[in-house]
This record gives structure tokens, sequence and C-alpha cells, in this order.
């Protein structure tokens, strides 16, 4: 993710996007990997996160009494999470889930994670239950408690995983569950190397098979196509709602139905995909090891594999691995491994051992440290995060309309605030340009301000954002519409337009306002590649969006002599009835 937002002057490793956005601003070549710079920064901060848990968690899970305490706070988490999808199944009408559509895919991984999780709290209910030297049997009735408070835990987990009606999602919670029952088989009975080799050929097999008959995944085709168009190292993290738009029309959640897999292989590239298959897989093998040398507590660790295991077996089917909940889960529960990996750190020898004089221990002053540097990292990038959100006003898009702008142009202030907070969002950028987008229809004569400040406001906040996110059709449209007004040194309209074509073909929203500029423009008549990308939209009006036909009309009617035979021309095979209505229009 590092290596993506480093800033190169050109190369094979840098994303054509951003030779084309400087060819048509006037600038030199130079971007970086991802196309989002905003973007991938926001899934770094994430990542930060997750790993920070997972250290806290390998803090707090070294002492038995609190490692037993957070895995039942996990299963806990998860199980709650399966009651909310459960209910939104039964209780609730369709209007009215507990879970937003974007949550789905999410829930439905913490709810395999909270299958293996319960499996775990399971079997470490079962090891507690035999007593030991340095611990007595609990009470039957709180033991008996517990076991069914555990068991009723893990069926609603397994209930939620089965309501989903994916046949991958219930195999890599049973997957999952699987290996821990593998490791209680394989320590009960005793099995040498002989019988770890049949168990795990056992399990290799079951899983070979269900890999053979597994039913496929089908994609949308834009997934297909980013997939098939994917570059060795990717568009950038937390860029693929950023890319869609440029493969044509997108759903307002993207991410919603995109497996993990081809999430991955899009923003990362397929190497990446697979060095990670590979060190997850390998880290499995590593706590299964641990497991099996393990004492009693061997369940945490076998509960960090199962769950890395179900991981990377969903991962084919759904994105919820992902996600910021989900990935928290994860890493908890794999720092809860690392600690009980190695035993408990605990007094217990000390206690029974004879004291011994020993010498002051020196401060650690460089594990400290290293905490220390962590905690300001993570405060850093914690306030980077929030402060821009905080100052942030309702999301603003490009106004269709004077009375759309005059209402977004109330935010300029919050708007501006938050993209200066955020340096490097294109975004926020965005929508801080967004907010002046009143001069797209005011008279040049009649607006004071225009020369001013706000004017350089206006051009700062259009070039930073295409800076940092070029892959934003409706900033370069603006931009198009508004560079002779701004006075600004590399004005090329038609260049401008053909960017905002690029990378926002198919929005609808944008026809309008880019239809009307396009046949305004000089470059309409000598430019046959900006005349296909206007006769594209026409079509696109007289066959399909009969509600923008008045745009039409309206973009008709304020086009150059150029413009208007083009309208014409592109009218008159598709329509010709149509023809005389903007000729009325016109007189």
């Amino acid at each position: 993710m590092l290596l993506q937002i480093v800033p190169m002057p050109g190369g094979p490793l840098m994303n054509p996007i951003w030779s084309s956005a400087a060819a048509a601003l006037g600038e030199k070549p130079s971007g970086s990997v991802t196309i989002d710079t905003g973007m991938t920064m926001l899934a770094i901060c994430r990542l930060t996160c997750t790993v920070a848990v997972g250290l806290l968690a390998v803090l707090i899970g070294q002492h038995r009494r609190r490692a037993e305490m957070l895995l039942s706070a996990l299963a806990g988490i998860a199980t709650l999470v399966s009651l909310e999808r459960i209910a939104s199944s039964f209780s609730l009408p369709e209007p009215f889930p507990f879970l937003p559509p974007a949550a789905q895919s999410a829930a439905e991984t913490i709810s395999i994670f909270g299958f293996v999780l319960t499996a775990a709290a399971i079997v470490r209910g079962y090891e507690r239950s035999r007593p030991s030297r340095s611990q007595s049997r609990k009470p039957v009735a709180t033991a008996a408690i517990e076991t069914a408070a555990t068991l009723a835990a893990s069926l609603i987990n397994l209930a939620a995983v089965v309501l989903s009606g994916d046949p991958v999602a219930l195999f890599a919670a049973l997957f999952g569950a699987g290996l821990l029952l593998a490791v209680l088989v394989i320590r009960k009975g005793r099995l040498g190397s002989w019988g770890q080799a049949g168990t795990a050929a056992v399990l290799a097999l079951a899983l070979s098979t269900f890999i053979a008959f597994m039913p496929g995944r089908v994609e949308s085709e834009l997934i297909i196509r980013m997939t098939d168009d994917a570059r060795p190292l990717g568009v950038g993290a937390g860029t693929l709602a950023a890319l869609a738009p440029i493969y044509g029309d997108w759903p307002e959640a993207p991410a919603v139905g995109t497996s993990a897999a081809a999430t991955v292989t899009i923003e990362m590239g397929r190497p990446f995909l697979w060095l990670i298959v590979l060190i997850a897989a390998t880290w499995a093998a590593l706590l299964l090891r641990g497991a099996l040398q393990r004492g009693r507590d061997f369940v945490y660790s076998a509960a960090g594999a199962g769950c890395i295991a179900a991981l990377l077996i969903s991962a084919s089917s759904t994105g919820g691995g992902l996600s910021l909940a989900s990935s928290v889960i994860l890493s908890a529960t794999l720092g809860l491994a690392v600690a009980q990996s190695k035993g408990e750190t605990s007094s217990a020898s000390a206690v029974s051992a004879p004291r011994q004089w020993r010498e002051p221990r020196s401060f650690k002053w460089r594990p400290y440290g290293a905490l220390v540097v962590l905690a300001l990292f993570l405060a850093a990038h914690g306030a980077w995060v929030l402060l821009p959100e905080v100052s942030r006003p309702a999301q603003i898009g490009l106004p269709s309309d004077q009375r759309h702008a005059t209402v977004a142009r109330q935010d300029q202030e919050r708007a501006n605030r938050s993209a200066v907070l955020a340096v490097v969002r294109g975004d926020l950028w965005a929508e801080s340009a967004f907010t002046y987008a009143s001069m797209l229809w005011t008279d040049q004569a009649l607006e004071l301000e225009e020369s001013g400040d706000r004017s350089a406001r206006t051009s700062t906040s259009l070039l930073k954002t295409l800076h940092y996110a070029p892959h934003r059709g409706d900033a370069w449209l603006m931009l198009a519409s508004t560079c002779e007004r701004l006075k600004m040194q590399a004005c090329n309209v038609g260049a401008l337009l053909k960017m905002s074509y690029y990378t926002a073909p198919d929005r609808a929203g944008l026809l309008p306002l880019r239809l009307a500029q396009a046949l305004r423009s000089k470059d309409i008549g000598g430019d046959d590649e900006l005349a296909d990308m206007a006769r594209r939209d026409i079509r696109f009006v007289l066959a399909r969006s009969p509600d923008l036909r008045p745009a039409l009309i309206a973009a008709y009617r304020s086009a150059s002599s150029a413009g208007k035979r083009l309208v014409e021309q592109t009218v008159t095979p598709v329509d010709p009835g149509y023809l005389i209505v903007l000729r009325a229009k016109l007189t």
C-alpha cells in the first residue's frame, strides 16, 4: 500500500490515468500506482487500526483469565451480530432492516468467525471441566449454564450462516470449526506423526472435494472486465468504487456484491493476492503447530488458524472479510492466538520457587519507545481521519442546476476547511469545488467576485481534486466548463471534456451539463473523438432516457453552429420527427 502512494515521475508502474490527466492539464507527467491517493491513505489507516487491535490483544491475552474474557467477548459480539441478521430475516419487513445492505457481507463474515470462536469456547469449556493440579473443577450448575450458553451461541451463529444461503460461507464456517476438532482429536488420541498426517489428509480431501464441486460464483460484467484488466500492482487499495465509473454505470454500493478475492485482485494485483494467501496459509500452519505443542490453552491458537482458514475459503464468495468490523474481529483473534501460543506470562512459577535475590531490572526503553511511537502514529492517523469528517458538511455532488448550486454554496467554508485538513483527499477537494458551481449559471458580467479570491479558490480546489483523484469525471466537467472564466493558463476545453467522458462515460447525472458544454465547444467540429462522444450521449437520450430530452433541447438551443449540425445529423437517422421538435423549440 505504501508503494502505491509513492509519487513517480512516470514509468510502467504509474497508472496511465495520471499521464492522461497531465496531458489534459498541460503539465508534466507525475503520479503513482493508485488512482486515488486519499482513498489509499484511508485504507492504510484502516490497516493500521487492525494491526493496533491485534497488538492490544497480544498484550491483553498473555494472562489466562484475560484471554478467556477476550475470547468470550469476541464470541459474544459475533453472536449479537448473528442475532441481528436473524432478526432482519424474520422480524422486520424489507424496508426496515437492522443492517444496511452495505453491512450484510461484513455481518456474514463475522457470523462465520463467530461459529469458529464459539466452537473454541465449547472446547475451552470442556478442557476447563477436567480438574488439574492447579485448578479445581467448577460447580456443576455453573459449568452447565456456561455450556448451554456457548452451545446456544454456536447454533445462533451457524443459523445466521445458513440463512445467508451461501454454501461457500457454510463450508468455510464448518471447516474452520473442523480444524479445532481435528486438533482436539489429535491431542486426545495422542496421535503420532502418522496420525497427524492422516488427519491432515482428511481435511485436505474435504477441502479439495468442495473446491471441485463448489458452485461457481458469477461476478458482474463490470467486475469481470476490471479483473481481466487488473494491473500487477493494482489500482490502489480502497479504489474499487473510484475505478468502477470508468467501466460504465455502477450502483451506489459497488463493494456489496464483490468477492474479497476479486477486490484484492483489482486493487492490489494478482501477485499480491497470491502472496497474501501464501502468508495466511503459512501463519495458519504455524498456529496449528503451536496448538499441538501447547497445554489446555491450545484452543486459542487453533481458533486463530480456524478463522484464517474460514477467511481464505469465504474470500472467493463474499467481500465481508475486507470490512473494518470483520477485520477487527479477526485481528483480535489472531492477537489472542499469538499471545497464548507460548503460554501464560504469570507469576505462578515464581510463587512456588524459593525466593532468590535478583538484580534490579533495567528499564527496557526499546519496546516501550516502540509502543509510544506506534501510539503517536495511530493518534496522527485518527486525527487525519476524524477532523475532516467533523468539519465536513453533508455529501455534495456537482449541482445539476442553479437552485442546487445555491444550496451547495452555503457550505463553502466547511467544505474548504475539511479539504484543507485532509490535504490529499480528492473527494473532499471535489466537494469544496462544487460549492462554487453557481458560476456555471451566472452571467460573467454580473459576477463581481469572479476575478478575486473566489476564482482562485475554485481553481485551487479543482486542480487539487484532479492532482489527487484524476478519476473524478464530475471535476473534469466542472473544470472544462469554468476554465475560461477562471482564466487558467492551460485551458483545453476539448481535452478536459474528453477526460470527463473517459472517467465517467455512463453517469446520467453529468449528461445535461456535459452535452451542453460539448455542443458549445469550438472543438466539436474538428475533434472527431469528442464528436463521437457527444453523439453517444444524444443516442442515449433518444433511445433510453426520454426524461433527459428537455436537456437535449436546452443543449441544442445553446450549441454552436457546428454543434447544431452534429445534433441534427445524429437525430435524423434515429428519430426524424424529433428534429422538428428541436427546431420548433429553437424558434
